[in-house]
């Protein structure tokens, strides 16, 4: 929530920024400022909160299988996303929070639940949680890693 207030109060001061040099400026460099302000806008309305149900499933191997893509996987490791069941995929921001989801170790073919922030405009999904095989993992700070010892509290 910190972070998504701080993202809104940065675009705020960008607008208003924007806006102030606006009127400085010429009336058709106007219209590109107040252009690149509503992309910012954009961007920032296009974060949510969402969750979203699946399997987890390394996502070149899988399109390798079912559409016959050049992935390399045994190459370049196996990065796992979310096939949500219209097959569509959905991928995680890579950080410490999705770490296991991406690895794909633990998980691989599970049913998964996944919440966090999604940013529609790059199909990324910050993970906050998820649940797997019935174990829902939060991120600890004292443990660093995610897991259930928080879920509880």
């Amino acid at each position: 929530m910190f972070k998504k207030m701080s993202l809104l109060m940065v675009v705020a001061l960008f607008v208003f920024a924007s806006i102030a040099t606006a009127n400085n400026c010429a009336s058709d460099s106007k219209g590109k400022i107040l252009e690149k302000a509503e992309e910012a806008k954009a961007t920032v309305d296009n974060a949510r909160q969402m969750t979203f149900n699946g399997t987890l499933v390394c996502q070149g191997c899988d399109l390798k299988n079912a559409e016959g893509a050049r992935a390399a996987c045994m190459t370049y490791g196996h990065k796992h996303a979310l096939k949500t069941d219209k097959g569509v995929y959905i991928n995680f921001l890579e950080n410490e929070y999705s770490a296991d989801l991406l690895k794909g170790e633990k998980y691989h073919n599970a049913k998964v639940e996944v919440r966090g922030t999604y940013f529609a405009n790059a199909n990324v999904l910050d993970v906050e949680s998820f649940s797997a095989d019935g174990n829902k993992k939060v991120w600890c700070g004292h443990c660093k890693a995610m897991d259930s010892c928080m879920v509880s509290k």
